[in-house]
């Protein structure tokens, strides 16, 4: 379990270089800008409710996310097509926010463990005496970056659209390090199917 361990870590140090961020497809970032901005305040608080929602249960999926928006067509005569796209660009951000609070966690644990191991042993380590597995953790520790959460401003008005909309962290939700991943890669999945159904942001614009 130990190797293990110490092999998932490494691998979440190379994705933390790497995968800053959701692997949003070309012009998806324009084209939820322009989406969004036809929402009211109302139906935007939906897509990030039912965006987390998705996200906490593991029920990622293309379908999942057309299921919903055929509701929300019922509801409010919105497109399927632009409402399932929403919601998988929102489930893209908070899956990958899940991912980085899971390895925040891990990282955190493992270098407790350390630390109360050398306690136990009554001597302080240096970065000598740290084995390769602490190491590890403890670099990668500057290589992570904070989670960020939404917060509603809604006074009523004209809704304004954020250029870059936050994700969303459920802190109730504990997963894996490998649930947290796959989530992600789910998520991304879909979003890249529902993309290919939408038309170009200029097209969604008139």
């Amino acid at each position: 379990m130990r190797v293990f361990i110490v092999i998932a870590m490494a691998g979440v140090l190379d994705w933390g270089a790497a995968g800053a961020s959701p692997n949003f497809p070309s012009g998806a970032e324009a084209n939820e800008h322009v989406l969004l901005g036809q929402l009211d305040s109302t139906w935007q608080s939906w897509v990030k409710e039912q965006a987390r929602t998705m996200v906490s249960s593991g029920r990622i999926s293309e379908d999942r996310a057309r299921s919903l928006a055929q509701g929300a067509r019922m509801a409010s005569g919105a497109d399927v097509n632009s409402v399932s796209f929403l919601l998988l660009m929102q489930a893209a951000r908070d899956a990958d926010a899940d991912l980085q609070a899971t390895m925040n966690q891990s990282i955190q644990a493992r270098a407790e463990q350390d630390e109360l191991s050398q306690i136990a042993h009554n001597k302080a380590p240096t970065d000598s005496q740290l084995s390769p597995e602490t190491q590890t953790v403890l670099s990668m520790k500057g290589r992570t970056r904070p989670v960020m959460t939404w917060r509603s401003n809604d006074t009523g008005e004209a809704p304004i659209t954020p250029s870059t909309p936050a994700a969303d962290v459920d802190p109730g939700v504990h997963v894996d390090l490998q649930t947290a991943m796959d989530r992600e890669a789910a998520a991304e999945d879909a979003l890249s199917a529902a993309a290919k159904r939408l038309p170009s942001a200029t097209a969604a614009a008139h």
